[in-house]
């Protein structure tokens, strides 16, 4: 991250958090493609350069891709673009599939980018530090698997750059065997040197026990009971949230510990990390009031006639608070 961009990690998970929740309550592609551009727009802050090509080509691949699909299989809609007496793959190609498809694409880029932005801005050590000691084991293995595809693209180029180094040529497919080789042989160093290091430390050592141990049992198992009946049992919402709410109180109080943690870097809470997290609280709280009250407003469904979005200004301006990274102060602590 540049020098005087650095944010509490907690400001920015609440962030993460406003922008991806709404992605994934929504399938209207003209508020999606929003905040897409709100988290490009913070990326490009970020790292202090424009996207790659390949990015671009990425982010153009999970656009392009469901839209073809969907055309390819789906055969609903009235507007007909194309149509092969063919058997099997014949029939009407719709621009409604087309549409529904491309929805779809949008919905997956934008969850894409907020993810990447996310991983930019926080580091592994920084959720392992906020989990309960009783999912400590969990966190760890956690942060380990967020690391693992850094580190094998870390190996990979630099075992093209030992090759060039030795004036080999790149040959295609032929390579690939002189290149999974030493990757594989390389990341088994890398596991045996992380396990090392967490036989060390006392890797498992600060487990729940006791009542503690039984509390945290019964907490997960209210939270899953909860979670399964207000999926079979719409209709008893309440007592859903009830069993839910009460196995997260009980699992979070047997897994947390009394003793302090010690930190070599100090996290200072500055006054726009106040707004960036308010503002996105705020985005966060309107898009779960509208998924409840007016569904409609957030869903996009063309079909049987192509028909464009709706779209609300209002709706627009809240989701240009998600880019507030960029403009409120984050150098008054």
């Amino acid at each position: 991250m540049p020098r005087g961009f650095s944010r509490h990690p907690v400001a920015w998970m609440i962030w993460a958090a406003g922008a991806a929740v709404p992605a994934l309550l929504m399938r209207n592609p003209a508020y999606l493609g929003l905040i897409g551009a709100a988290a490009l727009l913070v990326f490009v802050r970020v790292r202090r350069r424009l996207p790659t090509r390949a990015g671009l080509g990425m982010m153009s691949g999970l656009l392009l891709f469901p839209a073809i699909l969907n055309l390819l299989l789906s055969r609903v809609g009235e507007t007909v673009l194309l149509r092969l007496p063919i058997p099997w793959i014949g029939g009407p190609y719709t621009l409604e599939a087309l549409l529904f498809g491309a929805s779809a694409g949008v919905q997956i880029a934008s969850l894409l980018q907020v993810m990447v932005v996310f991983g930019e801005v926080i580091q592994p050590s920084d959720l392992l530090r906020r989990m309960p000691p009783g999912l400590h084991p969990a966190g760890v293995a956690a942060s380990i698997g967020l690391t693992f595809a850094p580190q094998v693209r870390r190996s990979f180029a630099s075992i093209r750059e030992a090759s060039e180094l030795r004036g080999h040529r790149p040959r295609g497919w032929r390579d690939v065997p002189s290149v999974v080789t030493p990757l594989v042989v390389l990341s088994l160093e890398n596991a045996l040197a992380v396990a090392e290091g967490m036989v060390v430390r006392g890797w498992g050592q600060a487990m729940p026990r006791g009542l503690r141990r039984w509390g945290a049992a019964a907490g997960w198992l209210a939270l899953a009971s909860g979670l399964a009946l207000g999926a079979v049992a719409p209709r008893q919402s309440a007592l859903a949230a009830g069993l839910a709410a009460l196995g997260g109180v009980a699992t979070w109080l047997s897994m947390r510990s009394a003793a302090g943690r010690n930190r070599y870097r100090p996290e200072v809470w500055a006054r726009g990390d106040t707004l960036v997290a308010g503002l996105s609280l705020g985005v966060l709280t309107l898009f779960l009031l509208l998924s409840i009250t007016a569904p409609a407003l957030l869903t996009y469904y063309p079909y049987p006639r192509a028909t464009w979005p709706s779209f609300h200004p209002a709706l627009a301006a809240a989701i240009a608070l998600l880019t507030s990274p960029l403009w409120t102060s984050h150098g008054d602590r």
